[in-house]
């Protein structure tokens, strides 16, 4: 049998054999629209409403606060243009840092083209935003900050709760990108204290093509699609229920998330010290940070990151770099280069990330085989 490893979880999660059934069960029903007012209709609503509960309560919200979307860039686009929307009138200065997600950086040179002003921090040397930096940044108009929770492909976690402190005393609304932060860290939205939050369920176990956005009651925010009036007017448009059902059945399977974050926690431990005692040379992204132990960045010196991810695809494991554009090719990390390191370290990098699924002797093979690799490309 063809050898595969599986080392891309930031990317997506296997989908869970649980949710897999719950979605597989959920298909067999006869269920109507959960806009209906028939019997068919009604039991879809119920269904919805009982996720929304499950949901809602895996991440310590109410079930009111939480819009079901596609996925985490909708959830991240309707937080940053829904909040806009409402407040435009007040101040048009955003604060976003260097680091975010593309689905933030994006939404917001569309509205730099549209009239509004970006303050864009840059990370410490240690790749870190802190609530200090963002307070800098603030200014008479500012309405909207939004600062991810745990980067996407280093794994440093910010200091979220402070970040909100910090922006709620100037009256600024606050955005937190959590999708890879759910499942990987405790995530607490009460204590967190954001206005808005994004989630993912495929970056947990759960469906492609499901998320959440949590808006705080109270919250400024008007929609920004247009249609019927689902997810309490602001998201229009039939609910992909077989989806909030996966997510909702993936969501309950979090109540093992201590023993999956004490596990990875121990992959790391391992596979970062045979990285180290077998490659000397590789540099661990953020090694002295806060991370989640869910990723390790590692740059190998030397070897450009295409040439090893091509290599380590054709032995069979599965790992990521930076960032890739439509036609497949890879381009630097904006996140290692808003961390101001050098050419070498960002061209060598590579994105390894593990979970529930992960056996140790699969590090096992990856380290001897990055160690073949090196030595033919050298």
């Amino acid at each position: 049998m063809e050898k595969r490893i599986y080392l891309d979880y930031a990317a997506t999660t296997p989908l869970a054999e649980e949710v897999n059934r719950a979605v597989y069960a959920f298909g067999q029903k006869d269920t109507g629209n959960p806009s209906s007012p028939h019997r068919f209709g009604q039991q879809a609503k119920i269904l919805l409403e009982d996720a929304r509960d499950v949901v809602a309560a895996g991440l310590n919200c109410k079930p009111g606060e939480i819009i079901f979307t596609s996925g985490g860039t909708e959830s991240n686009n309707a937080a940053i243009t829904g909040t806009l929307n409402a407040v435009d009138s007040i101040g048009k200065h955003i604060i976003l840092s260097a680091l975010e997600h593309p689905s933030v950086l994006e939404t917001a040179a569309y509205l730099e083209r549209i009239g509004f002003e970006i303050s864009l921090i840059q990370p410490d040397a240690n790749g870190l935003i802190t609530p200090v930096q963002v307070g800098k940044s603030i200014r008479p108009d500012t309405v909207l900050a939004s600062i991810m929770y745990v980067n996407n492909e280093t794994g440093i976690v910010h200091d979220s709760a402070g970040i909100a402190e910090i922006c709620h005393k100037n009256n600024i609304i606050v955005h937190c990108d959590a999708v890879q932060a759910f499942g990987k860290i405790p995530l607490d939205t009460a204590k967190l204290n954001a206005d808005l939050l994004s989630v993912s369920a495929h970056k947990v176990y759960g469906p492609k093509g499901i998320g959440a956005l949590i808006i705080k009651k109270g919250t400024p925010f008007s929609g920004i699609h247009f249609g019927g009036g689902q997810e309490a007017n602001r998201r229009p448009g039939t609910e992909n229920l077989a989806g909030v059902i996966g997510f909702a059945e993936a969501v309950k399977l979090l109540e093992q998330s201590k023993k999956d974050m004490a596990y990875a926690g121990n992959l790391q431990r391992l596979f970062e010290s045979a990285i180290k005692q077998e490659i000397p040379s590789a540099v661990i992204i953020g090694e002295q940070m806060k991370r989640t132990s869910f990723i390790s960045a590692i740059a190998f010196p030397g070897i450009h990151n295409e040439n090893m991810l091509l290599n380590l695809d054709l032995a069979g494991i599965a790992v990521s770099v930076g960032s890739a554009c439509s036609s497949g090719s890879i381009k630097q990390s904006h996140v290692l280069k808003a961390m101001a390191l050098p050419d070498e370290i960002i061209n060598s990098t590579i994105r390894f990330s593990y979970g529930r699924y992960t056996k140790p002797k699969e590090l096992d093979e990856t380290v001897n085989t990055i160690k073949q690799i090196i030595k033919r490309l050298a």
